[in-house]
């Protein structure tokens, strides 16, 4: 099944970053309840479905599994614009294909995720030629994004929002 087949399931957790400065429990309800009402506001129901688990849990449907990535990089700028004492990741596996195989791929490639440290996203479209290569990029993007500073998170944020580097550096209070 290629990636640009009709419909895909997408699964997230969000939670505090692994080795984030210590914060206060307070703190951290405040940035996953932040999370949740972005969620909740940028994926309209019944494309969104909150899940229980730790952090903030829960199934995109999205119409292709095309839109998955270009998803998870809003999202993820998104909840790292201004990380604050508690800077969010987002775990997500992507499956490609409706309900019920879509939820099914999308649940085998979240648990995949949940064995693999400093690993975030994982596909499974059901080719397994098409998953290995899947598996490699989303390995590269969780390279990349994994070794993102705050600063560069919040430089993405603003350029993906169409600021020039001479407004990001100013914003940042950095050389452009």
């Amino acid at each position: 099944m290629p990636l640009d087949s009709p419909g895909a399931v997408l699964r997230l957790e969000v939670r505090p970053a692994p080795g984030a400065r210590p914060a206060s429990p307070d703190q951290v309800d405040a940035r996953l309840r932040e999370a949740r009402r972005l969620l909740e506001e940028r994926i309209p129901a019944p494309s969104w479905t909150p899940e229980a688990g730790d952090g903030v849990n829960g199934r995109i449907r999205l119409g292709s599994a095309a839109e998955a990535f270009p998803l998870l990089h809003k999202l993820r700028t998104e909840l790292r614009k201004d990380p604050g004492p508690v800077p969010l990741d987002i775990l997500a596996g992507l499956g490609a294909g409706g309900e019920p195989d879509g939820l099914a791929r999308a649940t085998e490639a979240f648990q995949a995720l949940k064995r693999k440290r400093r690993q975030w996203t994982q596909a499974v479209v059901g080719a397994p030629e098409s998953d290995v290569v899947l598996a490699a990029l989303c390995r590269t993007i969780d390279n990349l994004i994994g070794g993102w500073t705050d600063a560069q998170w919040q430089a993405i944020y603003r350029r993906d929002h169409g600021k020039t580097l001479q407004q990001i550096g100013e914003d940042l209070g950095i050389a452009y």
